[in-house]
């Protein structure tokens, strides 16, 4: 997150998460209806604790969209879902940090499989609450799942099940999370441990619980610890590959340009020429042609005095024919 991202974003002492788990728990597994009054019993809870610190982290806990409660619904209702989503996002990365494109291209099935299952979850589920997920929030859950494939962070955001709004991803870069999810100071991402049914209930989590919600330490099947340094740098890494890949992508694509403005060029040369040799031999043809012409010309001039001559020799024939016939 940049640093105007993380202004946005509410923090609390990891001392006070305990209280503050216990009340986005039920906070995020309720209707959006239900938000501020519950936010409300449980900064009265924290203040009667003496609690205050906690007390004001819970009141300023935003209430999520329709969208992104139908997503956190998904997360403590539909935990096989979540878990192909982590999977599969794992793995997209994974290729895409070694450009492998064969892989990449071998997901795209389970990919567009994973989205629209999650989408018709989120859809079904909110129906269980008795709504319908609109044609708009199919797209911002639909946009969401595509976020939390292409970036790491998005993941866990998403893996929290306390979302306040849609995700999206742009296609390049980090996936901002201002305002989408609660961090600690430390950086940490308050997450619901999957598999519970969303119930109200204020106890006190504990690890493993059903539908609990705590500040754990990752395993095999969980979300990344996005604190680790280890983390960053893999997602350093896979940043620096997506960028070379998008740079090795374009200039593919330039190499690929030049050689068709190369080839294009090299046809209009090769077509100069056969032009340049038609206007010459055009004009060899011209040439000849007023040759041909006045060759006519003199042809016919010498037809016309032939047959002027002919004619004269043929009436001194007649004359000289005539006189002698008289001399008789």
């Amino acid at each position: 997150m940049t640093p105007e991202q993380c202004r946005n974003v509410t923090t609390v002492p990891p001392q006070q998460t305990e209280r503050l788990a216990t009340a986005m728990r039920s906070l995020y597994a309720a209707s959006p209806e239900d938000f501020m009054a519950i936010r409300k019993q449980a900064v009265a809870d924290a203040r009667a604790a003496k609690d205050t610190e906690a007390a004001g982290a819970i009141g300023k806990l935003r209430k999520p969209s329709v969208a992104a409660w139908a997503v956190n619904l998904v997360v403590r209702r539909a935990p096989q879902v979540v878990e192909d989503l982590l999977d599969l996002g794992r793995r997209m990365r994974g290729a895409q940090a070694m450009l492998d494109t064969r892989t990449l291209t071998a997901l795209r099935p389970d990919r567009d499989r994973l989205v629209s299952a999650f989408v018709e979850a989120a859809a079904r589920e909110l129906e269980a609450d008795g709504r319908t997920l609109s044609a708009a929030g199919r797209d911002e859950v639909r946009a969401t799942v595509i976020a939390a494939l292409a970036d790491g962070d998005a993941a866990t955001a998403v893996a929290s099940g306390q979302l306040t709004r849609a995700l999206s991803y742009s296609g390049f870069g980090e996936v901002d999370l201002s305002e989408a999810v609660f961090r600690t100071t430390s950086g940490a991402i308050l997450t619901v441990v999957r598999g519970g049914t969303g119930d109200r209930g204020q106890a006190t989590p504990g690890k493993g619980e059903p539908g609990a919600a705590s500040v754990t330490e990752p395993d095999a099947d969980s979300p990344p610890d996005t604190d680790s340094e280890a983390y960053h740098a893999a997602e350093q890494a896979e940043r620096v590959a997506a960028a070379r890949a998008v740079l090795n992508a374009a200039t593919a694509e330039l190499e690929k340009a030049e050689a068709t403005v190369e080839e294009a060029r090299q046809h209009a040369q090769e077509t100069r020429e056969r032009l340049a040799l038609v206007e010459r031999q055009l004009e060899k043809a011209r040439a000849a042609d007023g040759r041909a012409l006045e060759d006519v010309s003199e042809a016919v001039g010498r037809r016309k005095a032939a047959v002027a001559a002919r004619q004269a020799a043929k009436d001194e024939l007649d004359r000289l024919t005539t006189l002698r016939q008289g001399r008789r």
